[in-house]
């Protein structure tokens, strides 16, 4: 029996269920283990989610693309597999979970909780195919990503009527004076320059406004070019032609946003 057993501490909860349906009951346990060090949920023989300290899984995180919070600091990563069957035999040996599509959560504050940075990453890469900015399951910011994991374009969602610290190389802002915007398109050159070309802004202007907060419904919302030219009728247009996944649905491995 290697040591990293003979180190984790099991907490098992049996699921009560009514007779009828006990061929379907299972037992969802809480590993946590201190060589190597992780913290793990699994499900009989399926492992559903594991946090692992920064860096654990270098190739995912490493120098090059770690995550730091607020602070500074690194924090933990906490992967789930929402497009993958993973045994739980891969807590023996952790690097297995490469071999997987797999979901990568990183907070970006100090307490840690639900404000995160989360990535999709496919089985066998360790280049991202998307990322997003979360608050809970609201996106904040997504960024689209090439073959190489470079960003192409960013899109943020949230009232922006002033500009903000994320426009500080943006060589073009919107004209559109007063009127809030609700979600800005931007693209991203090879060099890092970054151009809005495209926004969904608020028909009033901003005294209309009674919160930063307020969240718009579409009747509220033009949708168009920085120039104030209208170019899309509605918000499923203006979102499919602009490839924006406002539900996060890329995080589950899907290739397409809804």
């Amino acid at each position: 029996m290697s040591q990293s057993i003979l180190l984790q501490r099991v907490t098992v909860a049996i699921c009560t269920l009514p007779l009828f349906t006990l061929e379907a009951q299972a037992s969802v346990s809480t590993i946590e283990s201190s060589t190597p060090v992780y913290s793990a949920q699994v499900d009989g023989t399926r492992l559903e989610k594991i946090v692992v300290p920064p860096q654990e899984l270098e190739l995912d995180m490493n120098a090059a693309n770690s995550i730091r919070s607020e602070a500074g600091a690194f924090k933990p990563a906490r992967y789930s597999f929402p497009n993958a069957a993973v045994p739980r035999t891969a807590l023996g040996h952790l690097q297995s979970i490469y071999h997987y599509d797999r979901r990568r959560d990183v907070p970006i504050v100090s307490s840690g909780g639900d404000w995160v940075i989360a990535e999709h990453f496919a089985a066998d890469s360790h280049i991202p195919t998307s990322r997003f900015r979360l608050l809970g399951t609201k996106v904040q910011r997504q960024e689209q990503l090439d073959s190489s994991g470079r960003t192409r374009k960013i899109i943020l969602v949230g009232w922006s009527p002033v500009r903000s610290l994320e426009d500080e190389d943006v060589s073009d802002l919107s004209s559109l004076g007063r009127n809030p915007a609700w979600i800005r398109v931007l693209s991203v050159s090879s060099d890092g320059r970054k151009k809005l070309i495209a926004l969904a802004w608020r028909r009033e202007g901003l005294e209309a406004l009674k919160s930063t907060d307020e969240e718009p419904n579409e009747r509220q919302l033009q949708f168009g070019l920085q120039n104030g030219t209208v170019r899309w009728p509605s918000m499923t247009a203006f979102t499919r032609a602009n490839d924006i996944d406002l539900s996060a649905t890329r995080l589950s491995g899907e290739k397409k946003s809804p």
